[in-house]
């Protein structure tokens, strides 16, 4: 299966969407493991907790898209 290849601000943009917090700023970076790796940069509270959705969110999105670089 060909993955569509988006932007670094369109994976981060689509992780927040699905997240539903507006507050959360998230950062995404090439990954030589994963292919990109999503970042919480601030978020309304526990940034930690943040990071763990986005990760989840990130692990479900990775099989549909490539970053472009």
């Amino acid at each position: 299966m060909v993955k569509e290849r988006r932007s670094a601000e369109q994976l981060a943009d689509m992780i927040v969407d699905m997240m539903g917090v507006s507050e959360v700023y998230v950062s995404v970076r090439k990954d030589h493991a994963y292919g990109w790796q999503p970042t919480v940069v601030s978020s309304p509270g526990d940034s930690i907790g943040f990071q763990r959705r986005v990760d989840e969110i990130a692990n479900r999105l990775r099989p549909q898209f490539d970053l472009r670089e």
